[in-house]
């Protein structure tokens, strides 16, 4: 059994300086297990690390690509999830907290369904689903931290809360029209 995914006790960047409490390459991500090819996209904790430096890159070409691929969520998405958010409750750029709520949404959204194979959005691997549902419930203190440091994004988080624990299509739909309200 595996532990459960660790909270990190610093926020903002700060929070990245303990990607080494997980082990990641014992995590299953879209691309496989651990560190796989030489790019971002096959690299979770690289992918997480750069965050501070350039954070459209590690989501975009990285987090994204490996723990959300295509609305798909796996094992690593579930221990990723907490770095996002203590990441987003701290004092980071307006620009860089709406990437990562964006993908924290998607990450829940994921997570309130399975994804049988793999083969569309939802939640690949057994457990998966309410891995990422139970972490995002054990993450509430970063989600509060957010909703105060950006009170604009408090509907965003009230949203990703309830499909969490009241997963269906119209709260999987609320919190996607929130993150791109122009689809």
């Amino acid at each position: 059994m595996r532990p459960e995914p660790y909270l990190p006790t610093r926020v903002g960047f700060e929070a990245l300086a303990e990607l080494d409490r997980v082990d990641w390459s014992s995590l299953t991500h879209a691309y496989g297990r651990g560190v796989v090819g030489g790019d971002i996209s096959g690299d979770v904790a690289r992918s997480l690390a750069l965050i501070r430096e350039d954070p459209g890159r590690a989501l975009g070409d990285g987090l994204w690509s490996n723990v959300c691929h295509q609305g798909t969520v796996y094992e690593a998405s579930a221990y990723a999830l907490p770095f996002i958010a203590a990441t987003a409750a701290g004092d980071v750029p307006v620009e860089s907290r709406s990437l990562l709520v964006a993908l924290l949404g998607d990450i829940a959204v994921g997570g309130s369904h399975v994804a049988p194979g793999g083969s569309y959005a939802g939640s690949f691997g057994e457990g998966v689903d309410l891995l990422i549902r139970e972490t995002v419930r054990r993450c509430e203190g970063y989600l509060a931290h957010i909703e105060e440091a950006e009170p604009a994004k408090a509907p965003l988080i009230a949203a990703i809360r309830l499909v969490t624990t009241e997963p269906s299509d119209d709260h999987r739909k609320a919190v996607l029209d929130l993150i791109d309200p122009e689809d």
